[in-house]
């Protein structure tokens, strides 16, 4: 009862964030790729709200598909002189392996501080977690975690390098799965 009332609340976020949407302002097309995986993300912004839409997929040795969707609140900070920019929040992740599939609400956020001392460099994380509670399927949990330097190459647009990290514990063997695990280059687009 309780893992039905949590995928419905799944749902739900994933309807709010398709609504609140419409009423952000800036964009941003992220693309990462390796030789055997990409990763597409679509992030909408206003002063106080950040709204994502991304999907992943792998080619290796079985295919991997994660769809994911954000919603985090956004402020400006900054420790000592660095400037950052902090998004809190929600990613609904619905992924499929093979004959494995779930999905899983994560917790977390991200970080991106810009250098002062290097103008244009910046350094990006991100971490979601999703415990047993909040994993659904064949999950019993669910992690991502990102960390990718970025380099403002002209008003719209960055290069970035980076590591992507994606780990989902499979309920019925009570092993963990590692979906994704590698360095990646891409870009940012911004209008």
């Amino acid at each position: 009862m309780i893992k039905n009332y949590l995928q419905n609340l799944c749902r739900t976020v994933l309807v709010i964030s398709i609504i609140s949407g419409t009423q952000l302002s800036a964009n941003e097309l992220d693309l990462r790729l390796n030789d055997e995986a990409i990763h597409v993300n679509y992030l909408a912004t206003n002063n106080k709200t950040m709204f994502g839409l991304g999907y992943f997929y792998k080619d290796s040795s079985s295919s991997v598909n994660i769809l994911n969707t954000d919603l985090h609140a956004k402020g400006q900070t900054a420790i000592g002189n660095l400037p950052m920019t902090i998004g809190i929040g929600l990613q609904g992740n619905f992924f499929k392996k093979d004959d494995f599939k779930g999905s899983a609400l994560g917790l977390g956020g991200s970080v991106r501080i810009n250098i002062p001392e290097a103008v244009g460099l910046s350094i990006e994380t991100a971490l979601h977690y999703s415990p047993e509670v909040l994993s659904f399927g064949e999950a019993d949990e669910f992690k991502r975690f990102r960390v990718q330097a970025n380099y403002h190459i002209i008003q719209n647009a960055d290069i970035s390098a980076g590591y992507h990290y994606i780990n989902v514990g499979n309920e019925d063997t009570k092993s963990n799965n590692t979906l994704e695990s590698g360095l990646f280059l891409g870009m940012k687009l911004k209008f």
